[in-house]
């Protein structure tokens, strides 16, 4: 018997910089460049336990060549994403990283009603792992583009009509009204799953937290919009951006989107870099277009559907 070339286990948070470096190594030979911090990694590891939900394969010689994940996002959706070493493709890892995190989903799932959606995001360009995925039963769902700026000045502000006004978040006091507009303005958009309050904040406060990148416009008392913002390694982050629907078409999204870009520059930091749904119901690859942002890469969601079944 011949001794396999890899084995899985679970990481080690004294890890968390090797596993940046595979799939930061898995970035460039997918888009060119890096698409992952340190703190993504940190945040991930926060919000899930890894000696259960993250999985490493590992060459014989220990060196990390493999990286999943699956974290159950909502009511009835889980994510996950399989990152296999460039120069050990082909030799099985992937789809076994893979089964790993379908055997995974269904324990969690277990004791939960109906059906769930296990999504797995990958590169477009990867064909090898889009067509591992459904082989393994995924179906195509969405397909989202990686768009990005770079400033080459200070970016003017967009002025809003005089009964808006653009403020950073308050923590402690602003914290629950951010939940709710964001529920609001997400809640008819595509992969959006119902979470608990102190579930959704407690994943966006990790690492990479900055309240001063975070702003809300209102309307009087009423918040009409926000943004959600983080620096990276690569630049600034829009990690989410809504507007209610009652206040859409009024250069909300506009007026925020530069307002991050004036921060971003202020801070010497040159590039932003946001993820949408070419699908977006609300078009707002259109907006992020007419500030300037360009697609870059894109990244294809596939799908399953997991039910754990008794075996009574």
């Amino acid at each position: 018997m011949t001794t396999p070339i890899f084995h899985i286990d679970h990481p080690s948070t004294e890890e968390a910089q090797d596993v940046m470096d595979l799939v930061a190594l898995c970035d460039i030979e997918a888009i060119g460049e890096p698409d992952i911090s340190l703190s993504d990694v940190l945040d991930l590891w926060q919000a899930v336990d890894i000696e259960t939900d993250v999985f490493v394969a590992r060459s014989d010689d220990t060196k990390l060549v493999g990286y999943a994940f699956v974290e159950q996002t909502g009511a009835n959706r889980l994510d996950s994403c399989v990152f296999v070493h460039p120069e050990f493709k082909g030799l099985g890892i992937g789809s076994s990283l893979l089964a790993q995190v379908e055997q995974r989903a269904l324990q969690i799932t277990k004791d939960l009603p109906g059906p769930q959606r296990l999504m797995n995001q990958l590169p477009f360009t990867n064909l090898a792992a889009r067509e591992l995925v459904e082989s393994a039963g995924y179906t195509f769902s969405r397909l989202y583009e990686r768009m990005k700026i770079e400033l080459d000045a200070l970016p003017e502000l967009f002025e809003l009509p005089s009964r808006f006004t653009i403020q950073p978040f308050r923590p402690g006091m602003d914290a629950h009204t951010l939940f709710e507009t964001y529920n609001e303005t997400f809640k008819d958009s595509w992969g959006y799953a119902e979470k608990e309050e102190a579930t959704w904040l407690a994943q966006k406060t990790g690492e990479g937290f900055d309240p001063s990148l975070w702003f809300l416009v209102w309307d009087g008392t009423t918040a009409a919009g926000f943004l959600m913002g983080r620096l990276e390694e690569d630049g600034l982050f829009i990690d989410l951006l809504g507007v209610k629907r009652e206040y859409r078409k009024h250069g909300i999204g506009k007026a925020l989107l530069l307002r991050a870009f004036h921060e971003a520059y202020q801070r010497n930091e040159r590039t932003v870099i946001l993820y949408v749904d070419s699908d977006s119901l609300t078009n707002a690859n259109r907006l992020y277009r007419s500030v300037g942002m360009t697609p870059h890469s894109q990244t294809a969601v596939y799908e399953k559907v997991v039910k754990y079944a008794s075996p009574n």
